[in-house]
């Protein structure tokens, strides 16, 4: 046995000895702590409050800009705690039942076998092909620009078993899947054109055109997918060369792997009839969001019906529509149930009054920087809110009135605020534990979150090196209108 081997081994025994287990350390635990800590500094962190207003522009409550004061310290007992949990609970209800369904959808379309069949038929079109390792990027592609246009995020999870399937089937591995929707979505996010829960609302707030700045978010957008597409690429490239370079290599991925040989696979009429319905519903799901203004409790509303339509449309029994949609969506009860404890963090925060005085604290420091060092430390700033303000609007609402003012005093651009703004809300996301849509992929694509994190930690290292160069370019060459 090699001396490598030996040492191997030796590391091995010693972890087991230990009782180390880095799969043990996944999102809950994270979350847990978290949860902890939030509770702990209700007692620690001295309380304090931002005056809020209703914003005509918006329709939303949103912080006044240098109100803040102190207020009685509200700490958060044991017992209150798990109570709140129960709270975050509640106020995440839209966004957990979402997830919920859409899990259901697929277990309905996934039970009719017309996903197998689709998928194998995308498996022989592109399989040993030069431009086979391009068609995830294609796809990435594809949903960046529905994110950076009109806010596309939590309606990716439906693609993921989709994306797994196919890149597992090509010989790649299903952290290529997630991070196809992930990078699309938190990244289109970070990118975005004219979002409207992140740019929108913070050029109103900021008091900006609507939309104004566009060719330079656009530059920027370019710029962010084009580093994350060649990381993404670079990774699959490794992983279809050497598959036990996969982080995720030795893992088990049978529910996502095609039993029958793909090319004696046959697409029968039911198979597209199903599909056919997927395709008109994902398209009308699309005009629904731009013409119809859906929010997220009618797009729910809108994939139970989906999923309904699949049984009925497929002969099913009654009995056999209700279990499979049962089936589907207990494969993301773990990511439903972890969102609704993540957002328990926020509220146990926000009960114990030191959210307002965490952002006060993370803020003041700005007002003391050289000028040309503000734009970068905004950047990083809205980067650690986005840890305890998971929500893009809510973000813009609550730190947008305090970075407006502040750009004002330091004689920074209010565009640069906001592009600060959606560098910070976008990028960390891909390394979140609450962010909802990175959590529902990870349990489709039965992708442990250490792995995962493993993967992401250096792409969003290396964007948040350049979106810093980017904000800072942003305000030399003063994008405007001011």
């Amino acid at each position: 046995m090699s001396t490598e081997s030996v040492q191997s081994l030796e590391l091995s025994e010693a972890k087991e000895e230990k009782g180390i287990d880095m799969e043990e350390v996944n999102a809950y635990v994270i979350i847990a702590v978290l949860i902890l800590l939030a509770t702990i500094a209700t007692w620690l962190v001295p309380a304090g409050q931002y005056d809020r207003v209703m914003d005509q522009a918006t329709g939303r409550q949103i912080v006044v800009a240098g109100s803040f004061h102190s207020v009685p310290q509200a700490p958060v007992g044991p017992w209150q705690m798990f109570k709140l949990l129960q709270k975050g609970f509640i106020d995440a209800n839209v966004i957990i039942l979402f997830i919920l369904v859409v899990g259901g959808t697929f277990g309905l379309l996934a039970q009719t076998g017309s996903i197998t069949a689709l998928i194998a038929k995308a498996v022989c079109a592109f399989k040993g092909k030069r431009y086979e390792r391009w068609s995830f990027i294609f796809i990435f592609a594809v949903l960046y620009s529905f994110a950076m246009t009109f806010g596309f995020a939590e309606q990716g999870i439906i693609f993921v078993p989709f994306i797994a399937m196919m890149a597992i089937s090509m010989g790649y591995d299903a952290i290529v899947a997630v991070a196809c929707v992930c990078f699309a979505t938190a990244l289109g996010y970070a990118g975005s054109l004219t979002g409207p829960f992140n740019v929108s609302i913070a050029q109103q707030v900021a008091g900006l055109p609507l939309y104004s700045g566009l060719w330079f978010r656009a530059i920027c957008s370019i710029v962010i997918f084009t580093v994350s597409a060649w990381y993404l690429l670079r990774y699959a490239t490794k992983v279809k060369k050497d598959p036990s370079k996969s982080l995720v290599a030795g893992h088990d991925f049978s529910s996502l792997e095609m039993v029958e040989d793909p090319e004696k696979m046959v697409m029968t009429g039911l198979h597209k009839r199903v599909m056919l319905l997927f395709g008109v519903s994902i398209v009308f799901m699309i005009y629904a969001m731009l013409e119809l203004k859906f929010n997220m409790a009618d797009l729910t509303a809108y994939f139970l019906a989906v999923g309904v339509l699949t049984g009925i449309l497929s002969l099913m029994k009654p009995g056999k529509i209700a279990d499979g949609f049962v089936e589907g969506a207990k494969s993301l009860l773990y990511p439903a149930l972890l969102v609704g404890f993540a957002r328990g963090i926020q509220t146990i925060m926000d009960s114990g009054l030191i959210l307002d005085s965490l952002i006060n604290a993370l803020v003041w420091p700005l007002s003391h920087l050289a000028t040309w060092l503000v734009p970068g430390m905004m950047v990083l700033v809205q980067s650690l809110i986005n840890l305890i303000i998971p929500s893009s609007s809510a973000m813009a609402v609550v730190t947008m009135p305090i970075m407006t003012p502040l750009s004002d005093l330091l004689h920074v651009q209010r565009q640069t605020a906001v592009l600060a703004y959606q560098f910070g809300d976008g990028i960390t996301n891909l390394i979140l534990p609450s962010y909802s849509v990175l959590i529902g992929a990870l349990g489709l694509a039965n992708v442990p979150f250490v792995k995962w994190f493993k993967f992401a930690m250096p792409i969003c290292l290396i964007l948040t090196i350049v979106v810093l160069l980017l904000v800072t370019i942003a305000e030399v060459v003063k994008v405007g209108p001011f």
